[in-house]
């Protein structure tokens, strides 16, 4: 069962988990609201000016590892104008007790594109110091096999914005040397394992082909040269499904997208679970994975609480999910025990 605990929200994209048990919450018009469970919600000050348009805004909050010693948080999001816009990344420190952030320190800048869509937008945090941030194709599928625009790709920094050296395209003087891995169309699930070290991303097909993707050093995970979907028109886009020298999904979606928002990784006994969020598709996909293979998927709340923008889960395997719209909601679920009957094994 969900419990509501938070919202309405107008258009809200991502919520940071805490360490003393309050929540931020990003609103795409620019907003981050700060969530308390005794004292209400208040307006964080120190936000920076986004583009509000399209898919464009305020996009997603991530914590550090050490914001309890640190107080720092990170922040994505479009900026410029209807001519050009990038996504950029801000690292600030979160102000508690004045409801502030202080230290605004931009980090990151992707490559400018007139197209406020197919953004991407989502970090995540490694426990030794990396950022890592999804960028989608902007509308432009070339790009996403272009090395030189960070388009259709996803980077990693450090923390503080440094790129580091063991980049896989660093020494080639063409590359954006943030580069990690390229030829995704718009990937906006980002998470990483922190008991396996593997970062895990999901990503938006055309028209079908979603896809659940492991993330490799340097791999090339196919758009718009391989794809299991098809155009909006209902012709092809790709000869094969299947492109030598890149990545296959690890879990893919057809002939109906489920429209992949966020996802959140946790290790289980014997394998790991995923839970992606689906905005056309209203649900969360719960998958149980071993050794890289899908064994079991169910569907959660489908239909139940609408589209899916965020999800989360604690130390404590407790799983919130933020609704989208202009009165999203954040919720609360003790996960339920699973069924036979509720599996679909694969």
């Amino acid at each position: 069962m969900a419990e509501r605990i938070a919202g309405p929200f107008e258009s809200p994209w991502s919520v940071g988990l805490l360490p003393d048990g309050s929540y931020l919450v990003t609103e795409r018009p620019g907003r981050l609201q700060h969530v308390t469970q005794a004292a209400g919600t208040y307006a964080v000050d120190g936000v920076p000016s986004v583009l509000y348009a399209g898919h464009g805004g305020l996009l997603d909050v991530a914590i550090d590892p050490d914001f309890a010693d640190n107080g720092l948080i990170y922040l994505s999001y479009l900026q410029g104008d209807e001519t050009a816009s990038s996504v950029k990344v801000m690292r600030a420190r979160f102000d508690q007790d004045r409801e502030m952030l202080t230290e605004q320190q931009v980090i990151f800048e992707g490559t400018p594109n007139a197209k406020p869509e197919m953004l991407g937008g989502r970090m995540a945090l490694t426990p030794d110091g990396f950022l890592f941030l999804s960028l989608g194709d902007r509308w432009d599928a070339a790009k996403a096999q272009d090395l030189s625009d960070t388009s259709g790709s996803i980077v990693r920094i450090r923390s503080d914005g440094t790129i580091p050296d063991d980049n896989p395209f660093r020494q080639e003087p063409t590359a954006r040397p943030e580069i990690w891995s390229f030829g995704h169309r718009n990937p906006q699930g980002l998470a990483f394992d922190k008991v396996t070290g593997e970062l895990w991303s999901d990503e938006h097909g055309p028209q079908g082909g979603d896809e659940l993707n492991l993330i490799h050093s340097g791999g090339n995970y196919g758009w718009p040269l391989a794809t299991y979907g098809i155009d909006y028109s209902g012709r092809p886009i790709a000869i094969n499904s299947e492109e030598p020298g890149t990545e296959l999904p690890v879990r893919y979606w057809v002939p109906v997208s489920i429209a992949p928002s966020s996802l959140a990784v946790a290790p289980e006994a014997g394998g790991t679970e995923i839970w992606i969020g689906a905005l056309a598709g209203e649900m969360v996909a719960e998958l149980t994975l071993n050794e890289h293979c899908v064994l079991t998927e169910r569907h959660l709340f489908h239909h139940q609480l609408g589209r899916i923008r965020d999800v989360r889960v604690d130390g404590a395997g407790v799983l919130y999910i933020l609704t989208d719209g202009d009165r999203g909601m954040l919720y609360r679920v003790e996960r339920p025990p699973v069924s036979e009957e509720d599996k679909t094994h694969l």
